[in-house]
């Protein structure tokens, strides 16, 4: 992989959240994950530890990752080896998310994310106008570039 100059004059992130990153700059390799837990009630509660993950089987299966089998041949040639942005303005990045400026030899990114909801029947009863209240519980890893 070539080494490159990555320059940003402007770099404005509002919100980084569960597992991702903002990286200028050139990266060998990037591996990250994240696993979340979304639970929609009608109250606000949150206990603190609503549930382990393994329970739930979409943290625990295996991804399929597909072989490669064809042969790909390029050659590159980088005239100026300069990266050069003006301004990158980003409002929120979440689960497992990368934002670079530069070049990376190897990426894998995965976000598994369970959606609970706990209504209350006798609240529905009543026809209640609450709306639903989400609680994100997320268990992540995030590997910084070589």
């Amino acid at each position: 992989m070539m080494q490159r100059n990555s320059f940003v004059d402007t770099l404005r992130v509002k919100t980084v959240i569960f597992g991702s990153n903002v990286i200028v700059g050139d990266s060998e390799r990037i591996q990250m994950s994240a696993a979340v837990l979304a639970i929609q009630r009608q109250q606000e509660l949150y206990y603190g530890f609503e549930a382990p993950f393994q329970t739930f089987p979409i943290f625990s299966l295996a991804v399929p990752i597909p072989p490669v089998t064809e042969q790909i041949r390029f050659q590159v040639y980088q005239e100026n080896p300069v990266i050069k942005v003006s301004n990158v303005d980003i409002i929120g990045m979440s689960t497992s998310t990368v934002m670079q400026v530069g070049s990376t030899k190897s990426i894998a990114l995965e976000a598994r994310v369970h959606h609970t909801r706990q209504l209350d029947p006798n609240i529905l009863k009543l026809g209640s106008r609450i709306p639903p209240r989400t609680v994100a519980v997320s268990q992540e890893s995030s590997a910084m570039p070589d």
